[in-house]
């Protein structure tokens, strides 16, 4: 099969085209023939090396964990699936990725896709979506609270405002000027330039504020302006417990993990029109390494996707 993927980490690697043996399957697994994949920052982080002394992966890697596709052949222990299903998928990190036109990955991590978007939207979906998802559900987020979401304009952040809003919460977002109508247009209710204002200056007594963006300490000033028993949840950077427990936040440092009936909630939302997917950009397999460059510039205003077709 055709196959992105690298031979060697370092953040100078290039990503290489090529043939690989197509993916065997397990008896609880599918196979699916992938229309189109998520370019998301984890695969540069990868590529650049962060889990290389893991074992995580083994070489060659194929990148990307978020696919859309139809389902080609299904394991004897599966029964919730059949071959020709329209399917969206977040597969585990710790395993070959979707730069490939196969995929084989545990069935009960698969989801029918949203019937409101293409394949190629449904692919800039799974991880984002449920990184979102998961991290306003850590913070307890709750019908008429306030939720301050730092970085708006990305991927996970306009996923962010929009579970939020259909939630019932007031929504704060950063972003910059430019991108202030985008994240309206998601549903914030008030945007802070942050190349122009410090978001610490401008607001406090928040609810939960769900942290996207990473450096210039965001997480210890995110703690001084939620209220007493609020949350702080990061993606990214992390805070030592103490700091958190003497403000009298409650704060975690969230993984995103691989869940189907999550995907079926946010499937249900999009279905709904509560959820809309902005993309970026569309490349071709053949310049998966341009993609990559581009999610790893952190230019993108919405999902960059790799189609196979």
């Amino acid at each position: 099969m055709k196959a992105a993927f690298i031979t060697q980490y370092g953040s100078d690697s290039k990503i290489t085209l090529g043939d690989l043996p197509t993916p065997a399957y397990l008896s609880t697994q599918v196979l699916i023939k992938v229309s189109a994949a998520g370019v998301n920052p984890v695969d540069f982080h990868v590529r650049n090396g962060t889990l290389a002394d893991s074992n995580t992966h083994t070489l060659p890697l194929i990148l990307g964990w978020d696919a859309a596709g139809i389902i080609a052949h299904v394991g004897d222990d599966v029964d919730h699936l059949k071959v020709g299903d329209e399917v969206f998928v977040f597969s585990p990190i710790a395993q070959q990725g979707t730069y490939a036109e196969f995929l084989a990955v545990d069935a009960n991590l698969v989801a029918i896709k949203p019937t409101a978007l293409s394949m190629t939207e449904s692919a800039g979906v799974p991880l984002a979506a449920l990184t979102a998802l998961q991290g306003l559900m850590a913070g307890q987020l709750k019908k008429d609270q306030s939720v301050l979401i730092l970085g708006g304009s990305g991927g996970v952040g306009g996923f962010a405002i929009q579970i939020a809003k259909s939630i019932g919460a007031h929504v704060i977002t950063t972003a910059s000027a430019k991108n202030e109508e985008y994240v309206k247009s998601l549903g914030a209710d008030e945007v802070i330039d942050y190349k122009s204002v410090e978001f610490d200056d401008v607001v406090k007594n928040i609810d939960v504020v769900f942290v996207t963006a990473n450096g210039n300490d965001v997480v210890a000033r995110s703690l001084q302006i939620t209220k007493k028993g609020g949350y702080v949840v990061s993606t990214l950077d992390d805070i030592d417990t103490s700091v958190a427990e003497a403000s009298g936040v409650n704060f975690s440092r969230m993984w995103v993990h691989p869940n189907s009936s999550h995907l079926e909630e946010i499937r249900e939302l999009i279905d709904n029109k509560k959820i809309i997917v902005k993309i970026d950009s569309v490349y071709p397999l053949a310049q998966a390494n341009d993609a990559v460059l581009k999610s790893e510039s952190n230019r993108a205003v919405g999902k960059i996707i790799i189609n196979m077709e």
